[in-house]
């Protein structure tokens, strides 16, 4: 299961659904619509209902693993690019459309066969070679370069690199960023070896050592030099991060066979630097929580700030009676990007989770007592930091029940709500 577009429409509308469980009367709804969250709901909307497939651009040498690649990154068990050998002279770039129709996401993946497969000795790319990829991007626009290689072909290939940065100067700012994928990093390992690396010091080393040599080629060729951050807890060994728009970084992966290595984190670079309307269909297409997350993330903070601003209002309306339908709202959302349905029984569940109160029991009454015992001090008067942070701190919560499947009372992460929007 996963988010329906479908269900999205006219999102502000369906607000409607959320005030069931309220006693929020229409005069209340309207001022929530357009004054407290219309910006904040557009974007949500934008997010779902103008989702677009992503377009990804995978080029490299042959050997390299381009359709292992496409296969591993759609998280698909029978193969979606099934791509054999290609002559030399071949080239060739194929769209795949991949679909994921439980899912409600598709991708659109470029492989482009045979470039950089005629080489001279000397490693000279033919011109024609730099023509046919021109054409790609032009004919294709993609939203990201994949570019694939191999420790080998790295020492061996660095026209490539420069081939890259002369279409980057053509093209100007509607080049796409790049990022490269470092296959194959077991090639070195010694016979009877331990797989994975963190277990084998002595590839470990190597992965490093190879990841570190492409960076400097990358840098080299383009001319810049890059502030480099490490990937996953500032270990070395999966892969360095750019400090730039147009070249992302390097992600060492391991797809001969199952479970692959380090793919998680090459999707969670790509989504992170992939236009804002391809990334919801990019990550449901995986089903790698960790970017569903993400987005869920998103929503807390912008629905906490929305409610920060209600309690820093100089106005009545600064009270719970008008925080819980945005919060209850924000739950539903949260829940949806966890791949439950958008309705009214998925924001009782988690209330009902969260204060033992019978769904078949929920109504107003009991919705404004479960929520205002997430509330300090005496009476329904907010402030900004009250507020803001104790929406923070139910989001949070509905995050850990519905991605996690734990059940956490938002009170555990309040102080941490009301420091975020105490100022």
């Amino acid at each position: 299961m996963a988010i329906d577009p479908d269900q999205f429409r006219d999102l502000k509308g369906r607000l409607d659904q959320i005030a069931e469980i309220t006693d929020m009367d229409d005069e209340t709804r309207d001022f929530i619509i357009n004054e407290i969250l219309g910006e904040e709901l557009q974007e949500v909307e934008k997010l779902i209902d103008e989702s677009r497939p992503p377009r990804l651009y995978v080029f490299g040498r042959s050997g390299a693993g381009k359709s292992s690649l496409i296969n591993a990154l759609a998280n698909k068990e029978e193969d979606v690019a099934e791509v054999g050998a290609v002559e030399p002279t071949t080239v060739e770039s194929e769209l795949y459309e991949i679909q994921f129709p439980e899912r409600h996401a598709s991708w659109e993946v470029i492989d482009s066969r045979g470039l950089f497969e005629s080489v001279s000795p000397d490693g000279d790319i033919p011109a024609d070679t730099i023509n046919f990829m021109k054409q790609d991007l032009e004919k294709y626009r993609p939203d990201i370069l994949i570019h694939v290689v191999t420790p080998d072909q790295v020492r061996a290939g660095e026209e490539d690199f420069k081939a890259i940065k002369n279409l980057r100067e053509e093209f100007g700012s509607q080049f796409p960023p790049i990022v490269y994928c470092l296959n194959k990093v077991d090639s070195h390992m010694t016979p009877g070896g331990v797989w994975p690396p963190h277990e084998n010091p002595s590839l470990s080393k190597d992965i490093e050592e190879n990841i570190e040599f492409l960076s400097q080629i990358v840098q080299q060729q383009v001319g810049e030099t890059f502030e480099k951050t490490h990937l996953v807890d500032e270990l070395p060994l999966q892969g360095q991060m750019f400090n730039s728009k147009d070249y992302v970084g390097v992600v060492p992966l391991y797809l001969q066979q199952e479970p692959y290595w380090n793919v998680d984190t090459l999707a969670w670079l790509i989504g992170d630097f992939l236009p804002h309307d391809a990334r919801l269909q990019f990550a449901q297409g995986q089903r790698r929580e960790q970017l569903m997350k993400n987005l869920s993330k998103d929503v807390r903070n912008r629905f906490s700030a929305a409610t920060a601003t209600i309690g820093g209002a100089p106005t009545p309306v600064a009270d719970i009676a008008l925080i819980t339908p945005i919060q209850l709202l924000m739950v539903g959302i949260i829940g949806t990007l966890s791949c439950r349905d958008y309705n009214v029984s998925t924001v009782k569940e988690y209330i009902s989770a969260m204060g033992g109160i019978g769904v078949g029991a929920l109504a107003a009454r009991e919705v404004a007592r479960t929520l205002i015992q997430f509330v300090p001090g005496p009476g329904n008067a907010l402030s900004a930091g009250i507020a803001g942070g104790t929406t923070y701190a139910m989001g949070y919560s509905a995050e850990k029940y519905f991605f996690d499947g734990i059940e956490v009372s938002p009170k555990k992460f309040l102080d941490e709500g009301k420091k975020k929007f105490s100022n």
